[in-house]
């Protein structure tokens, strides 16, 4: 900065030099040789110090970072599967396939001549960055790069996953619809579930740029809203079928799905008898069926327990979702767009490694989820909305009919 400084002067002292040379030169009918050379030269130096105002760097770095990418070239190859998975959230066969998946997207093909890193470190420092709570100085020093090189990996890795949304994220249609139903079928008897409804608190660890105020939830801490509808039960498996992002974390889960792409399509993706099955935050239809909130007999009471047996599913899947990417329980994010980002990215990631049988068991993990759902306070939708349409009477009247004819099915 004292370098800028000091050339500023002396363009602005040679400007001013200049000014005075050319008011004298006025009164004179010829210039000498002499005042033709002098003329030149001051041009000259005007021309290097504006050169040198444009200069990036006026000076030379203060200092210099020691680098190393030791540990990825000399260490990890030496892990065992365990201790891969653990740092890298999939085993080493997952690994190898995803970057399979993602070679041949143009993000990692070089405009230039200078080549890109290597894409599998550029994934496994994405996966650093999801997987773990470390702080982006930590990633910097363990993979021998900087920070903005961090940043620059990450969002070309991302890139790269949004582009396999449409196969990894789907609504099951066809033989896949009735493999679903029977994954459920299997659990305890429910027939024609096409998938369970949940939702969970991302949970931001720092205050956001814009409206802080709506994202601070009820447990007392800045997040945005994730719901899931899922799991898709094939094989074992549980994905996630369809998701909704980024509503404030102060939003109940009713007005998060009625604004959900599901609930505004869903005369599209429901068919025949099928439905969804949701805590009691939710409002009861013939398309998602809810427990009752206060049984009144034993048939009812039978049936919150099969209900939730069927419904736990995607509990569960949250579950693993949020331990296999730890970071989204406590995301270091400011701007709502970047953790929208990561999570949708998280999502797609989850679905392509529950579909290869990279399950995630470490449950154990403390996993306290800050961001339940809201149905802990059954009263809480009804008071979020005080006036009903008539439609939603209607179908809270034709939900009770078709959560009666599950009953019969089911227990008489």
């Amino acid at each position: 900065m004292a370098y800028q400084q000091n050339i500023e002067n002396l363009l602005l002292t040679h400007f001013i030099k200049t000014s005075q040379v050319f008011e004298d030169s006025d009164d004179e009918a010829n210039d000498s040789e002499e005042q033709l050379e002098a003329e030149e030269d001051e041009e000259i130096v005007f021309l290097g110090l504006c050169s040198l105002l444009d200069s990036r760097y006026l000076e030379s770095r203060i200092y210099n970072v020691a680098k190393s990418q030791a540990w990825w070239h000399l260490i990890v190859p030496k892990y065992d599967d365990m201790r891969f998975k653990k740092i890298m959230r999939m085993d080493s066969q997952s690994f190898q396939n995803f970057l399979i998946k993602i070679q041949p997207h143009p993000i990692f093909q070089p405009t230039n001549n200078n080549q890109q890193a290597p894409i599998e470190l550029q994934l496994a420092i994405f996966l650093q960055r999801v997987g773990s709570k470390d702080e982006i100085f930590g990633i910097c020093s363990r993979y021998g790069i900087s920070e903005g090189t961090v940043y620059l990996y990450c969002k070309r890795v991302m890139i790269a996953i949004f582009s396999l949304k449409s196969e990894l994220v789907k609504w099951p249609t066809g033989e896949l619809r009735k493999m679903v139903h029977l994954g459920f079928n299997n659990i305890g008897g429910f027939n024609n579930i096409i998938g369970a409804i949940d939702g969970t608190h991302i949970i931001l660890g720092t205050a956001p740029f814009k409206q802080p105020e709506i994202y601070w939830n009820r447990k007392k801490k800045y997040s945005i809203q994730c719901q899931g509808i899922g799991p898709g039960i094939v094989d074992h498996c549980g994905v996630f079928i369809d998701y909704e992002i980024g509503w404030p974390g102060s939003v109940h889960d009713a007005k998060v799905y009625r604004n959900s792409f599901f609930y505004q399509n869903v005369s599209t993706l429901i068919k025949g008898w099928d439905y969804l099955l949701g805590d009691s935050a939710y409002p009861l239809s013939t398309f998602l069926i809810k427990p009752f909130n206060n049984p009144e007999n034993n048939l009812e009471t039978q049936f919150n327990i099969t209900h939730s047996l069927h419904r736990v599913v995607v509990e569960n899947a949250f579950g693993r979702f949020k331990n296999r990417f730890s970071s989204l329980k406590d995301l270091n994010v400011r701007k709502i767009s970047t953790a929208i980002h990561f999570t949708e990215c998280c999502i797609i990631l989850y679905n392509f490694l529950e579909t290869n049988n990279d399950s995630w068991d470490e449950l154990d993990e403390n996993n306290n989820d800050d961001g339940d759902s809201d149905d802990d306070n059954e009263d809480n939708e009804e008071n979020n909305n005080n006036i009903y349409n008539l439609s939603e009477n209607s179908l809270r009247r034709a939900g009770e009919l078709k959560r009666n004819q599950i009953i019969t099915q089911l227990f008489q």
